[in-house]
């Protein structure tokens, strides 16, 4: 695999080289059944975002997001800081969608009602008379019902989703995995594991991880605030981290496919940890995704239709990928019918997702393909199993003259 990776990093080159289209970002005002005001949503998509037309992206959803830094920063180190995996072969480009809490004092409805459920033993501490809470199952069913429908709609998603949070929405995002499964992975920065007499650990302590067989990635950090002074933020805060954080640790709880990572930056407060720590868990995510989705696929079949679209094309043009069907990542895996000179194409039952490139024989000549970007090609699900990918018109292969 190691010929393969350096031909992909030198794709990725070509590609940044020939394609001026730059990250965007929309801004939306969405109505919600929900709730009574409308909700504002965030959507980033990254460079080559049109013309990578056969590229499907997992989407991030970013919590917190009116805070507009934390929004920023996640694609911002997809970008610059995080480095894909030497032996992997999966796409770093995102979709990455932000949530934001409402800012506006006329509508009394404020963040910690977005992210605290209602009280199960009375009403104290976050939950005293008067406070802002109750609100996560309907954002939950936002977020579910309405947001995620919206962006599959609309964009070319692959249908992994990452949650991350900071604080309370860093809770609430642990509590979407132990209650309603809403994301695949799940980055928590900072969760306060305290609330409600411990609540959230207590429910993570009891949750039953090993029933699920996918592939999942969970990261967790925490702060300074477990610390004596001068942050400390008391023994309810450190025992509920460290109830939810020694489950974390212990890789008996999950099944194999299953990675977590668990952090702490003593040398960081609160807020200013947010950067360190979304830092080293997308960097492990990355990693994650090379070597644990790679080579995931479900037990059912689906029937594929594949094109490889060129001038003057090779009779010797083979498809190769992450199943037997596919070959098994043998540079020769298997031979695609010449149409004519222009169309290969194969129909095949594969397992799903497929992941999958194009060589005339050997990773030395990988095709370099205009319309999809430098990753793995990936066949997500059954509703989109024709594809149609295009070489470049110049330097259609490795190791062609320049």
């Amino acid at each position: 695999m190691k010929k393969k990776s350096i031909i992909t990093a030198l794709l990725a080159l070509v590609s940044l080289g020939a394609n001026a289209q730059l990250e965007s970002v929309k801004e939306l005002t969405m109505k919600s059944e929900y709730f009574s005001h409308e909700r504002q949503v965030l959507i980033y998509t990254p460079g080559g975002y049109q013309q990578y037309d056969q590229t499907y992206y997992d989407v991030i959803y970013v919590f917190d997001a009116q805070d507009r830094t934390m929004f920023d920063l996640v694609h911002c180190l997809l970008n610059i800081a995080c480095k894909p995996d030497p032996d992997g072969g999966r796409s770093t480009s995102f979709i990455i969608v932000g949530i934001c809490s409402p800012t506006l004092w006329d509508i009394d409805y404020f963040r910690n009602d977005d992210y605290l459920p209602m009280p199960l033993h009375g009403n104290n501490g976050l939950f005293k008379e008067g406070g802002h809470y109750g609100k996560s199952p309907d954002l939950k069913k936002f977020v579910k019902n309405e947001l995620m429908p919206y962006v599959k709609k609309n964009y070319r998603t692959s249908g992994r989703t990452l949650g991350i949070g900071h604080s309370l929405s860093a809770s609430f995002v642990l509590d979407c995995m132990i209650t309603d499964e809403l994301f695949d992975d799940y980055i928590a920065v900072s969760p306060n594991c305290c609330y409600d007499e411990y609540r959230l650990a207590a429910d993570i302590e009891g949750y039953q991880f090993k029933s699920r067989k996918s592939p999942r990635f969970i990261y967790a950090s925490m702060a300074r605030e477990i610390e004596k002074e001068p942050d400390y933020w008391g023994d309810e805060w450190k025992t509920g981290w460290e109830r939810v954080s020694t489950i974390l640790k212990d890789k008996s709880h999950f099944n194999e496919n299953t990675v977590t990572s668990v952090h702490t930056f003593p040398d960081y407060d609160h807020y200013g940890s947010f950067m360190p720590s979304v830092t080293a868990a997308l960097n492990d995510y990355i990693v994650f995704g090379a070597k644990n989705l790679v080579g995931y696929f479900g037990e059912g079949t689906s029937p594929v239709h594949i094109e490889l679209r060129g001038k003057n094309l090779p009779n010797d043009i083979y498809i190769t990928g992450n199943q037997d069907a596919l070959g098994n990542w043998d540079a020769k895996g298997i031979k695609m019918n010449l149409v004519n000179d222009s169309i290969a194409a194969i129909d095949l039952r594969l397992h799903l997702p497929a992941q999958f490139k194009f060589t005339r024989g050997s990773w030395e000549r990988e095709a370099i393909i205009k319309n999809a970007d430098a990753g793995n090609h990936i066949i997500h699900d059954a509703e989109h199993t024709t594809r149609i990918y295009r070489l470049w018109e110049r330097n259609s292969w490795m190791g062609e003259e320049q």
